[in-house]
C-alpha cells in the first residue's frame, strides 16, 4: 500500500498531511507517491493511523471548512452570516456591520443581542480564514478543493465600518494573502498608503464572482 492509499483512508491527503505533520507538501506528496514508502513517512503514517484508532475525530480540524463548523456564538454566526454577505454581493452591494445585525435577527427573531457591534470582527475572521483555505487548497495539485476556486475573493471585505464605508484593519491580512495570491507583488507595503484603492479592488473582486456554491454548502449545518 503506498503512502497516499494509507493517507486516502486516514480521509486525508498530503495537503492536510503537511498541516498536521507541519512539514512542507511537497515533501509529503513526493513520499507517499512513492511504491516504497520511506521509513520516516512510515513512521508518521503509523503514528497518524494509531491516533485515529484512538480518536475518530482526530483529523476532523483538517477539513476544509472547520472554522466554522462548531457551535459557537462565533462558528453559528459565520454561518449565518456568509448567505446574507453573498446577496449583497451579488446585488453589487457593501453591508455594515449594522447592515449585517439587522439582516441576522431578521432571520433569526431568538437571536440574542451580540452586544457592540465589532463583535462580528471574529465571525468574519472565521469565514477569511476558511476562504483562505480553499484558495490554497484550490491551487495545490493535489488540493482537497477543484482548481475552480483558486481566485475566490475575501468575501468579508464587503462588510465595513458606517463611519469609514472600509474594513476594519482586521480585514488586512485576508486582503494582503489574496492580492499575494493572484499575483499581486508588495501588497502589504502598498497598503499603507493605497489602502482604500486595493479594497476597492477586492470588493469588486468579490461583487463580480460568482462560484460561492462550495462555500454555501460549507455553511449548512
Amino acid at each position: 500500500m503506498t503512502g497516499q492509499q494509507r493517507l486516502a483512508e486516514l480521509g486525508l491527503n498530503s495537503v492536510k498531511a503537511s498541516y498536521y505533520l507541519e512539514l512542507p507538501v511537497e515533501l509529503i506528496a513526493e513520499a507517499a507517491a512513492e511504491e516504497e514508502i520511506p521509513t520516516w513517512l512510515d513512521i508518521c503514517l503509523t503514528a497518524m493511523e494509531e491516533t485515529a484508532e484512538e480518536d475518530d475525530d482526530a483529523f476532523t480540524y483538517l477539513q476544509v471548512g472547520q472554522d466554522i463548523q462548531g457551535t459557537s456564538w462565533s462558528e453559528v454566526t459565520a454561518r449565518q452570516a456568509v448567505p446574507i454577505i453573498i446577496e449583497y454581493a451579488r446585488r453589487g452591494e457593501t453591508l455594515t456591520y449594522q447592515d449585517l445585525d439587522r439582516e441576522l435577527r431578521e432571520r433569526d427573531p431568538s437571536r440574542k443581542n451580540a452586544g457592540t457591534l465589532p463583535k462580528y470582527a471574529k465571525p468574519l475572521g472565521l469565514v477569511g480564514n476558511v476562504i483562505d483555505q480553499i484558495r490554497k487548497e484550490a491551487t495545490l495539485k493535489d488540493g482537497a478543493v477543484s482548481s475552480d476556486y483558486a481566485r475566490i475573493p475575501p468575501l468579508e471585505v464587503i462588510v465595513t465600518r458606517g463611519r469609514t464605508g472600509m474594513p476594519g484593519t482586521g480585514a488586512d491580512g485576508f486582503l494582503i494573502s489574496y492580492l499575494e495570491d493572484i499575483g499581486q507583488k508588495n501588497v502589504e507595503d502598498r497598503l499603507h498608503f493605497e489602502r482604500k484603492a486595493l479594497y476597492l479592488q477586492a470588493q469588486k473582486d468579490v461583487m463580480d464572482y460568482d462560484k460561492w456554491g462550495l462555500l454555501l454548502g460549507l455553511c449548512k449545518k
